[in-house]
């Protein structure tokens, strides 16, 4: 024997349904996938000018203090810009660390290298490429 169990019953027993514990509105869920497709635009020509795969991925947990409509991707850019600079530079040769996975994230910690992982936290307004570039020139 099968019982339906309607949400009201559920919540009347104490128990609440799973979507409306972490629920977001059809606006954000737009609003971050518009920020990944513009991300994942932004790593591909990072690709082209160093000529690697770059995984990359928006660290969503770190921009609950994001301010509303400020790009994080565009924050996020001229950490990539360095990126670019470095495989530019290299005319060919091996200079630099091989970066294969790159992260953005919105606490505004700035640039770091760990392996062949650059996690880039950007800060509203914010460029990155200084930062970002010494962070690269360190890990040679």
């Amino acid at each position: 024997m099968h019982m339906a169990i309607g949400a009201g019953a559920l919540m009347a027993a104490g128990v609440m349904p799973i979507a409306s514990v972490s629920a977001q509105t059809l606006k954000e869920i737009r609003a971050r996938e518009a920020e990944e497709r513009k991300l994942d635009r932004e790593v591909s020509f990072t690709e082209s000018v160093c000529g690697n795969s770059i995984s990359a991925t928006i660290d969503w947990r770190s921009t609950a203090n994001w301010p509303d409509g400020v790009s994080i991707a565009t924050a996020c850019d001229g950490a990539l810009g360095a990126v670019e600079a470095m495989c530019r530079s290299r005319n060919g040769g091996s200079r630099g660390p091989s970066i294969n996975r790159f992260v953005c994230a919105g606490d505004g910690a700035g640039a770091s290298v760990r392996g062949n992982t650059l996690r880039y936290g950007a800060t509203p307004g914010g460029n990155g490429f200084a930062e970002t570039k010494a962070a690269l020139d360190q890990a040679q």
